[in-house]
């Protein structure tokens, strides 16, 4: 598009600087290096201001995205970090609790300052490990997460039963699927656990809320292979 538009404005430049009245009456010699050398000169010009013009535009028009790096205290590469939080969550055994994960920040706001009696409200807690399958005496560690700003592309992606990225995209992280246990009340949803995750400080007692487990491969619907029985599934966060 900016090609064309450049084209365009160079045809009526042309158009103009050739309709002036002296130029109407002299004849355009090709083999005249003095016009030639003006003419180019003055094209050249042009062309490196329409470049500039595009350039400015271009970074003008650049957005950005944001992902959830979960189970670390910051952001891989170059990406800059918003946040670094806590992982949140319904309680496992409470059959309204809400299904998905989010990252709670450090430093929270509240408009209410009195606790609200009521039997009729959602829950919010903290998220633990419930094995050790994640990383070293992982059970029962408290889970941070953090919110990244992408530097190198608009677009991510994650995508479960992979550590590699498709033609096109790159590795923000890789690591392990995470969900709650199949057999408890609350729904969960699946987040991708990074393959060596930190804990909250004073966070290994046993108090539950959210939990994470691994998950593994069934197979039926699922086909197998390329899919096998009970192994557990990997997940990469990708970007481009």
């Amino acid at each position: 598009m900016s090609t064309f538009l450049t084209y365009v404005i160079l045809f009526f430049f042309l158009c103009k600087t050739g309709a002036t009245k002296d130029q109407q009456k002299k004849r355009l010699l090709l083999n005249d290096p003095d016009v030639l050398s003006d003419r180019l000169g003055r094209l050249e010009s042009l062309v490196n201001k329409l470049e500039g013009t595009v350039s400015r535009l271009t970074k003008s028009q650049k957005t950005s995205s944001t992902y959830i790096r979960w189970g670390k205290q910051m952001c891989p590469g170059n990406d800059s970090l918003l946040y670094t939080g806590f992982i949140g969550g319904g309680y496992f055994d409470e059959l309204g609790s809400a299904a998905d994960a989010v990252c709670l920040p450090p430093n929270p706001d509240f408009t209410k300052t009195t606790p609200y009696r009521s039997s009729y409200v959602g829950h919010m807690y903290g998220t633990e490990f419930e094995t050790n399958f994640f990383g070293p005496k992982s059970f029962d560690e408290d889970v941070p997460c953090s919110v990244c700003e992408i530097q190198d592309g608009t677009q991510t992606i994650m995508i479960p039963g992979k550590n590699t990225c498709f033609n096109g995209w790159h590795v923000k992280y890789k690591g392990n699927l995470g969900s709650g246990y199949y057999g408890q009340k609350a729904a969960t949803t699946f987040i991708c656990i990074d393959e060596s995750p930190d804990y909250l400080m004073s966070g290994e007692s046993n108090t539950n809320g959210k939990v994470i487990f691994e998950v593994i491969a069934k197979c039926g619907a699922l086909p197998c292979p390329p899919y096998h029985e009970g192994y557990p599934l990997t997940c990469v966060v990708c970007a481009k």
